[in-house]
């Protein structure tokens, strides 16, 4: 895999990856801006709300059934995602229509039409989105844990914003917010598959290059401490107990974001993993049960979530929290922490089959730190994390005062008073 980067006068970023023998070509522009940029009373959402509205119509593609059909017509897909940092559209096409791939979503981001009555429509479709969610327990716990680890800040909010700011925010205010954010020195193009770098450039020197940068508004800072508010529920008359024990992490290229990853593994990744194991296999508490890491640009997140019995949920909660104390505690084996490091660099070579996959991470890369690690690099500061590292990122990002607690289940009550009374009598401890 061939990759090369160029940057226009206008601070566009162009990022590329050749691949041998592939057919098909991603298309993919990341924008550095996501739910973090907004303010959330007022604005709210905007970004997921113009990640929809983009799809709605440009100028040389005046409406979503427009763009639909050019895809459709040449058998690709597209989609897009929003997430904190960033939001992302895609196209994958076969490798003969690239160019047409690139101009679609370069129209998109340069000249989107922004059709009164299309928002309009959209706004009861992002609202059906949210029920999707609120109906949906096991995702849903997962809005709920940001507001206790990012307190006061626009990383706990939820991506999707409220329902009150999605019916209200004005066509004048997302116009703002694109012309504040969508700017050339705010946007990555990143294609992977067959593809030929200098045409890519070409192209987007004609069709973005003349697009004016701009200064962008920094990040709201998180602040050092947690709150003092140590769980959150929500009663609702659901079959299980779905809940998250969760944690502040590290940031998408903090020296210990490896070391934490392997922790998140070897807790919940995989059907060997020693939450599985305990939690579903030997005690039959839950269907599901995972841990995982989600790095950002300045910070990070923990998060261990099970799905339980009604009946079991002290004794999973249990059941979880000691393993998290384990893993702070002991230190972990060579053999286990082998394991883990196979299951996340497998998973990252496996990766590499997709050209979405690699299109994505480049450019999301190139978004948020301005440079692309290569595949080599990425593996080598995973082989390099030693056990007494995984002994020291646990003990830090799983101390027992800086875990919080959701849980969504008819009466959560009992539930969030066990894990408070946990909180405080392990750290009276300490």
């Amino acid at each position: 895999m061939k990759v090369n980067q160029t940057t226009l006068d206008n601070g566009l970023r162009i990022v590329t990856a050749s691949l041998v023998d592939a057919r098909s070509v991603t298309v993919n522009i990341v924008v550095g801006t996501g739910s973090r940029f907004e303010e959330y009373a007022t604005n709210g959402g905007v970004s997921h709300f113009l990640e929809h509205l983009l799809f709605k119509g440009s100028k040389k593609y005046p409406s979503a059934q427009a763009i639909a059909e050019a895809v459709d017509a040449v058998g690709g897909y597209n989609n897009a995602y929003t997430t904190e940092d960033v939001t992302s559209f895609y196209i994958k096409v076969p490798a003969r229509h690239g160019a047409l791939a690139l101009d679609i979503l370069s129209d998109m981001v340069k000249s989107p039409l922004l059709d009164g009555p299309e928002l309009e429509r959209e706004r009861d479709v992002i609202i059906e989105e949210m029920n999707v969610f609120r109906d949906d327990p096991s995702r849903y716990i997962g809005t709920l844990v940001p507001s206790l680890i990012f307190p006061d800040n626009p990383l706990g909010r939820d991506i999707i914003g409220s329902e009150e700011v999605i019916n209200t925010v004005s066509r004048d205010e997302i116009v703002k917010y694109l012309g504040e954010r969508y700017r050339p020195n705010n946007l990555v193009v990143a294609v992977a598959g067959a593809v030929d770098h200098a045409a890519v450039v070409a192209q987007l020197q004609e069709s973005l290059g003349g697009l004016e940068s701009a200064e962008l508004a920094p990040i709201v800072p998180v602040a050092e401490e947690l709150g003092d508010e140590l769980a959150v529920t929500l009663a609702k008359p659901t079959a299980q107990a779905h809940f998250m024990v969760a944690s502040r992490g590290y940031a998408y290229d903090d020296q210990d974001e490896p070391a934490a990853r392997l922790v998140a593994a070897i807790l919940g990744r995989g059907m060997s993993s020693r939450l599985f194991t305990n939690v579903r296999e030997r005690q039959g508490l839950a269907y599901t049960v995972f841990a995982e890491v989600n790095a950002f640009v300045d910070t990070g997140l923990f998060e261990a979530y099970a799905g339980v019995n009604l009946d079991k949920i002290q004794q999973a909660l249990d059941s979880v929290l000691h393993e998290l104390d384990l893993i702070r505690t002991e230190t972990v084996s060579v053999t286990e922490l082998d394991k883990a490091k196979q299951q996340l660099i497998a998973g990252l070579e496996m990766s590499l089959e997709s050209n979405g996959s690699i299109a994505d991470r480049i450019g999301t890369q190139m978004a948020l730190l301005g440079s692309v690690k290569s595949i080599e690099e990425t593996i080598q500061l995973i082989e390099a994390v030693t056990v007494a590292d995984v002994r020291r990122v646990a003990e830090a990002m799983l101390a027992p005062g800086r875990l919080r607690f959701a849980i969504i289940a008819p009466e959560p009550e009992a539930a969030q008073k066990h894990f408070i009374e946990y909180v405080t009598k392990t750290k009276e401890k300490v």
